[in-house]
């Protein structure tokens, strides 16, 4: 009987390749006795057809800012999240995690991107019109400041507590570590912190004895813990710019 159906499977992949073939050549023969307004009617439809389905099951934009409240839709996309960020964990790879993780929220959920990137600034929706806002505005992060970013003055110490990055922190990641915090605590220490890291004061991070890790914190204390995290929290946002700017996603969920 194995061999039997063994054999009947064989002869369908078999009748199935053929039928491929057969289909092909059908094509290119309809295609040879059409017009050239008849093709490009074709792959107009084609292509409609190939973009509904690539897009089967995305969401409209919100009609607020993208990073002010949070979109209670994503919560079905949360528990695939947060298992990737689990084997993500396992691997102790904090930043393929958020390069990972801000590539599927921001171009694999909606309909159009949350972020878009044009004329050196990224576009942020904040609802019916795009605001621009450079890396150094949206997230603090400047590639010639170096791993330890301390905040000079007090008018840049206001600027970075209010960086819309703390709110993607809040409304995107907080659900997704949620989701994960059952066996959060078994994950290595090091992705732990880097995790946290991005969401600031809701992480919960002890730096210092008594000391959190939050961006409402006085300047001498940020300033200090940023001697000792600056470059995880560096590295956590060249992740997430990265995740932003990528056509295609540049890592893969760990097996």
């Amino acid at each position: 009987m194995q061999e039997i159906a063994a054999r009947i499977d064989q002869l369908e992949d078999t009748l199935c390749r053929r039928l491929d073939k057969i289909e092909d050549i059908v094509q290119k023969l309809v295609c040879n006795t059409m017009s050239k307004a008849e093709k490009n009617a074709l792959r107009r439809q084609i292509y409609r057809q190939q973009k509904e389905a690539r897009l089967a099951g995305r969401l409209i934009l919100p009609e607020g800012h993208v990073l002010k409240d949070r979109d209670r839709r994503l919560l079905q996309f949360v528990p695939a999240w947060a298992e990737a960020g689990k084997a993500f964990g396992a691997a102790d790879q904090p930043e393929k995690f958020l390069t990972w993780l801000v590539y599927q929220w921001n171009s694999c959920t909606y309909v159009k991107k949350p972020i878009t990137f044009s004329g050196s600034s990224f576009r942020v929706w904040v609802g019916h019109l795009r605001h621009p806002y450079g890396a150094g505005d949206l997230m603090h992060y400047y590639q010639k400041r170096g791993s330890c970013p301390l905040l000079r003055s007090e008018a840049e110490y206001q600027d970075w507590q209010e960086r819309p990055w703390w709110r993607w922190g809040v409304v995107v990641l907080m659900p997704v570590y949620e989701a994960m915090h059952e066996s959060f605590g078994g994950l290595p220490e090091r992705f732990q912190k880097c995790v946290r890291l991005l969401l600031g004061g809701f992480g919960e991070y002890e730096v210092y004895t008594g000391v959190y890790w939050d961006n409402c914190e006085t300047r001498p204390n940020v300033n200090k813990m940023m001697k000792r995290v600056g470059p995880d929290y560096v590295s956590m946002l060249r992740a997430c710019f990265t995740g932003l700017r990528a056509a295609e996603c540049p890592v893969v969920v760990p097996s």
